[in-house]
């Protein structure tokens, strides 16, 4: 049976205090620790386990990578790494930018394990903990699904039933699937976008975000 204890302490993120998180997360390969809010200090005490590379391909710049992204003040990074202080998962916070840049209170979120650590629930116990801050029904949490950062030859299976599986994680974390003309997502057919719509989501945001959906400057119509 998998369990978890939760802690609340208090950390610096990037200059700003803020109410950093911890679980232990128990699994049939170890316990794991989970933590909000984690600060470059932190970040950069840990190493990162050599199956973390959908992103930046090598442990090495995927550790440069999570430092970037916990530097930044208006960014949000959880962690889950081993008692040896091994990175074997993260989801991280940044605000949406380009296409998406003038939605107010709009954040893209990623999300990564280890292709050691998979089918063991962290994916679940990440965003969990990830989501668990007062604002969050304050924001757009939007998703980019790109096909291109999936492992799916090491799962054994094809694009289409990886693009499943992300739909499954994140539905039962609050977010919808969207048809979108954003380009990036229109390379392949089996990229996805998900969002998450926060429930005090000011009227002009939510409005934006519905014309930006389908907005297009190539597509006839759009």
């Amino acid at each position: 049976m998998q369990k978890e204890k939760v802690h609340s302490i208090n950390d610096n993120v990037s200059g700003n205090t803020s109410n950093s998180h911890i679980k232990i997360y128990k699994t049939p390969a170890g316990p794991l620790f989970l933590r909000s809010c984690c600060s470059p200090a932190f970040v950069e005490d840990l190493k990162v386990d050599e199956g973390l590379r959908a992103f930046a391909r090598l442990p090495e710049r995927e550790h440069q990578l999570l430092l970037s992204v916990a530097r930044q003040p208006e960014n949000r990074l959880t962690l889950a790494y081993t008692a040896t202080g091994t990175i074997v998962g993260q989801v991280s916070f940044a605000p949406l930018d380009h296409w998406w840049q003038d939605i107010g209170n709009a954040y893209e979120i990623a999300v990564e394990v280890s292709s050691s650590w998979r089918k063991l629930g962290v994916a679940h116990q990440l965003l969990s903990l990830a989501l668990e801050f007062e604002s969050v029904e304050e924001y757009l949490i939007v998703g980019l699904g790109l096909s291109w950062h999936w492992d799916y030859e090491g799962l054994g299976i094809s694009r289409f039933h990886y693009r499943e599986m992300i739909a499954r994680l994140f539905a039962a974390h609050g977010f919808a699937e969207y048809l979108t003309s954003e380009a990036n997502i229109r390379m392949d057919p089996a990229n996805i976008l998900v969002a998450r719509l926060g429930s005090r989501i000011d009227g002009e945001s939510m409005n934006r975000f519905f014309q930006r959906l389908l907005q297009s400057e190539t597509l006839p119509g759009l």
